[in-house]
């Protein structure tokens, strides 16, 4: 442990920088695999509060977690599958394209 009360003014403050820039590294780093559960699991046609009640968890998304937008396409067949048209199309909506189906016809 590190005896802080000893420490002169310019080597605490010098700590302090290092001490936030670590903290603001590890944030970033959550937000990012935050960010990429939730893109496989849009791609999926979850969200991530979906994914995590699946798992048979009670987590709630951080509240510092975006919202995935507007559902601007909904799956016909699973209307609970919805995309808003950003990243990448999900599974239901390939397969809806590759049987003849468009875009279009998914719209909301």
């Amino acid at each position: 442990m590190i005896d802080l009360e000893n420490l002169p003014l310019p080597e605490l403050r010098t700590l302090r920088a290092q001490v936030e820039t670590e903290i603001r590294r590890r944030g970033s780093a959550t937000q990012r695999l935050i960010k990429r559960v939730q893109k496989l699991a849009a791609d999926q046609g979850l969200s991530l509060n979906e994914l995590i009640a699946v798992a048979g968890g009670t987590a709630e998304v951080p509240a510092t977690s975006r919202s995935g937008g507007t559902i601007k396409y909904r799956n016909p067949v699973n209307p609970s599958q919805g995309w808003t048209g950003h990243g990448r199309k999900p599974g239901w909506v390939i397969e809806y394209i590759a049987n003849g189906g468009t875009l279009d016809k998914l719209a909301v």
